[in-house]
């Protein structure tokens, strides 16, 4: 019986260690952040707690973007919805790199602007000292 209780813990651990490391941000240069310009190119999604855009650069690059969570996103300076953004629409996103030369991911995300109608958005001050 004390085999199988230490064996189920140690299976808890395993499982629970990626979820911890992906909140991390030892995988990106959090004092470098990149400026990056292109075309939305799928649906902006909200996948609690994260909310992730795809876009793609002039050079036909791909970049994911990430924000710290859906709540940072909604109330960040210019509010955004479901509907805010849209495939097509070009933007320009500012966004901690990886460290991993090869990755095409920028994670905080932490401004977007549409330079079509002036639209920004700015990560909040409180997620800039409370990363989720």
């Amino acid at each position: 019986m004390r085999r199988t209780v230490l064996a189920v813990v140690g299976v808890m651990i395993l499982i629970g260690s990626p979820a911890r490391a992906h909140h991390g941000y030892a995988n990106f240069f959090r004092d470098r952040p990149v400026t990056i310009e292109g075309e939305i190119v799928e649906a902006v999604r909200f996948v609690d707690p994260h909310v992730v855009l795809k876009l793609r650069t002039a050079d036909s690059t791909v970049y994911t973007a990430t924000w710290l969570g859906a709540s940072a996103f909604r109330h960040g300076a210019g509010t955004v919805t479901s509907t805010t953004l849209k495939v097509h629409d070009h933007i320009v996103v500012i966004g901690c790199p990886p460290r991993d030369p090869v990755s095409q991911e920028l994670y905080p995300l932490k401004e977007l602007r549409r330079p079509s109608d002036g639209w920004i958005w700015q990560e909040p001050t409180w997620a800039r000292t409370h990363p989720s």
